[in-house]
């Protein structure tokens, strides 16, 4: 390689030849190529591990409420941050108390946090699809499932490659499994 152009060389060239730079763009293509593919993958690591820190944090918190307050405070998806009712927990959610022990943050009730949706990623649950509550004692509630605990799967692709668990023991604390609270693989199935 010839960086000077004040100096010619002893034939009279003065820069890269095509052949420099053709290799040069070849090798930086094949590298380009290497580390590409890696960057989404970190960036879908990144989003799972961000979920799964938000809903934590959020169990973390409504369940020190509930204990502190004495009272019943529920987590639920949310498409608004005000109301629950969205399909999926992907959407988002908030923390409310929820005094009448419906699993609604009704007027009147409450909203003490909102996580807004969380692109490129889903969460899924058949413990908790509609919403849980924790009680004074600390213990997880649902709706649509007895009392314990439960799980949450999180996928950022179909498969269940990459496919992380969240568990709810039936103490109300919140661990990350490689297993479903029953014995189960993570399913991310499309969908």
């Amino acid at each position: 390689m010839r960086f000077s152009r004040c100096h010619p060389g002893p034939k009279g060239q003065v820069g890269f030849t095509l052949i420099e730079v053709l290799t040069t763009l070849a090798v930086l293509g094949a590298s380009l190529s290497l580390v590409v593919p890696s960057l989404g993958s970190v960036v879908r690591s990144n989003r799972s591990a961000t979920a799964i820190n938000e809903l934590v944090a959020t169990l973390h918190v409504a369940r020190g409420e509930a204990i502190t307050r004495n009272a019943r405070i529920a987590v639920c998806p949310s498409e608004d941050g005000l109301t629950c009712g969205a399909v999926a927990w992907d959407a988002g959610w908030i923390r409310f108390n929820d005094a009448n022990g419906n699993y609604r943050a009704d007027a009147g009730e409450e909203v003490l946090g909102a996580v807004p949706t969380l692109a490129g990623l889903r969460i899924r649950t058949d413990s908790f699809g509609q919403a849980l509550a924790f009680g004074p004692s600390g213990r997880p509630a649902a709706p649509d499932s007895a009392a314990g605990g439960g799980d949450f799967t999180f996928c950022t692709g179909t498969s269940g490659d990459g496919a992380q668990v969240l568990v709810l023991s039936a103490l109300g604390h919140p661990v990350l499994a490689k297993q479903r609270a029953d014995g189960r693989e993570p399913d991310c199935g499309a969908g």
